[in-house]
């Protein structure tokens, strides 16, 4: 076989396999436009819940130092707190919003262990602007609230429990 029938060869198989790659991405495409226009697509990132905390460690630390503030990495939208009343670490948990809705994220529920309520403060601690101060009380009334269960003595807080309520209701 000559040199140039070589070549040719191998330029036929590196065409074939080309012609192969684009069909698959086209037909990949195509499929997933199709599962668009259905709405039958669903675009899933992260976890359901933010688990893996110990529930005794969790009381402890709260019970020490108050409720624990855990700021939300992603969008900043749903900063929360986790608090826990009462001496059972199985129950009396609660998980809500760390500032009402409509307040700038620069005012947070800062909790005041003498009076056992949360205050809506700046970073500083200080009442200014949107930051006016409003009280809360201990059990976080009147804000988004998030379940949390105990399972295995770990703390299960269900962060995207009202977005699958209000998608299968509607």
């Amino acid at each position: 076989m000559s040199p140039v029938a070589r070549s040719q060869a191998h330029a036929a198989r590196v065409l074939a396999v080309s012609a192969v790659a684009i069909a698959l991405a086209l037909t990949t495409a195509f499929g997933v436009a199709v599962l668009a226009n259905r709405g039958s697509v669903e675009v899933r990132l992260g976890d359901d819940t933010f688990a893996g905390q110990d529930a005794e460690d969790a009381a402890r630390q709260i019970a020490e130092s108050g409720p624990i503030l855990y700021p939300d990495a992603g969008t900043g939208d749903r900063d929360i707190i986790l608090q826990h009343l009462g001496d059972d670490p199985e129950t009396g948990w609660l998980a809500f919003a760390a500032r009402p809705a409509g307040s700038p994220r620069e005012c947070t529920l800062q909790w005041q262990e003498d009076d056992e309520v949360f205050l809506l403060l700046d970073p500083e601690g200080e009442r200014r602007g949107a930051c006016d101060g409003r009280e809360v009380p201990a059990d976080g009334e009147g804000l988004t609230q998030y379940p949390v269960r105990v399972r295995d003595g770990e703390l299960d807080v269900d962060i995207n429990a009202a977005d699958r309520t209000s998608t299968t209701e509607g």
